[in-house]
Parts: C-alpha cells; sequence; structure tokens
C-alpha cells in the first residue's frame, strides 16, 4: 500500500472519530443558527479592524476596543460557539496526538500497540 493510500485510510478513520463526528454536529449547529454566525462576523471584523490599525501604527480608540470588547463576551457566552470551539480544540488535539506518534515513528522508535497512549513519544 502506497503513503498516499495509507494517508487516505488516516483520513477516513479520523473522520470516523467521535471527535470528528462531534466537530461536524457542532459546526452544522452554529451554521444553522443565523444570530451565532452574524456574531462570529461581528467579531472577526472588529478584530481585524483593530488589528489593521495597530499594524498601520495607528492609535486605536477607547470606544473601538469597549465595542470589540463587548462582542467579545457576547461570544464567550454564546452556546453553539463555543461548543463549535470546544469540538475544535478536541479534535485538534486527536490531529496533535496522531502527529506526535508519526514523528515517533520517523524517529526510529517504537512502543508496544497496547501502550502506545501512554509511552512518552505517543502521548
Amino acid at each position: 500500500m502506497s503513503v498516499t493510500e495509507k494517508a487516505q485510510e488516516l483520513g477516513t478513520a479520523l473522520r470516523e472519530t467521535e471527535e470528528a463526528t462531534i466537530l461536524q454536529a457542532a459546526e452544522m449547529n452554529l451554521d444553522n443558527d443565523p444570530e451565532s454566525l452574524k456574531l462570529i462576523t461581528e467579531f472577526q471584523q472588529r478584530f481585524q479592524k483593530i488589528k489593521s490599525a495597530q499594524d498601520a501604527g495607528e492609535e486605536v480608540s477607547g470606544e473601538e476596543i469597549e465595542s470589540f470588547n463587548q462582542v467579545q463576551e457576547k461570544v464567550k457566552t454564546d452556546k453553539n460557539i463555543q461548543a463549535y470551539f470546544a469540538a475544535q480544540q478536541q479534535f485538534n488535539q486527536l490531529l496533535q496526538q496522531v502527529n506526535n506518534i508519526i514523528n515517533h515513528v520517523l524517529r526510529g522508535e517504537s512502543c508496544p500497540p497496547d501502550s502506545c497512549n501512554s509511552c512518552p513519544g505517543c502521548s
């Protein structure tokens, strides 16, 4: 089996994990909530405006920062957004674990399959 075939197999296995299923459900919930999507868009726009101003050496007004902070607080309390962020974080942790295992193997190190999760290179 080629490396690309193994990669496709790994991708399929990752797609079938509980973490991927939860992330997909959280993403669907987020996509189906216009208020949450509007809030994310507003947050991103305000963040980008402040970042662009700072990158250009311009001073950001207290009013703009306060407005951004208010939107940020709303994002923190939005259940759909927080569920999505939490699911995304869990899936990213899984990807990091997989990456650690691949790196461990590439270094020529190995561990018993039944204890891989507890070895220093894989966990």
